[in-house]
């Protein structure tokens, strides 16, 4: 697997308001985030926790952070609760699913150099602000409708 920003998700199912943002956040993560970023590490594997009417997560920003170094792999939980998504504007929820991701990969590139594990933070966090970018333009890959 090439190195990478992935964005993954957790979503009470019936909720699907989101989806087509994060999908779209996803493929230009993809589109731009192309490491490596460090030696030791291959995936920033970020999963959105995202709540709704069948289950609440009752976190908000990054929860658990996790390293797995025999696959070469670091995740963190990131908290979507519903009032950030339910009834707010397009721009609104964008805003907040960006910088949610943006909080995630620092919250990884910290615990890296608290392991004092080489990261080339400039150049990931330089390529996630073009994601950031386009995606707060509403220039994102267009996603076809979820069909569920």
């Amino acid at each position: 697997m090439p190195a990478a920003v992935t964005l993954g998700m957790q979503t009470s199912g019936l909720d699907k308001r989101t989806n087509d943002y994060v999908i779209q956040l996803r493929k230009l993560l993809a589109l731009h985030c192309k490491g490596p970023y460090s030696p030791e590490i291959d995936e920033f594997a970020l999963i959105l926790w995202i709540g709704g009417d069948l289950q609440e997560f009752n976190f908000e920003g990054c929860d658990r952070l996790r390293r797995n170094r025999k696959q070469r792999y670091i995740t963190a939980d990131l908290g979507v609760p519903t009032y950030r998504w339910r009834g707010v504007s397009d721009s609104a929820l964008r805003d907040f699913l960006v910088e949610t991701t943006e909080t995630g990969l620092l919250c990884c590139v910290r615990r890296l150099e608290k392991d004092k594990s080489p990261v080339d933070s400039a150049r990931l966090m330089g390529d996630f602000a073009t994601a950031k970018q386009l995606f707060l333009a509403g220039d994102a890959p267009k996603v076809e409708p979820a069909r569920f």
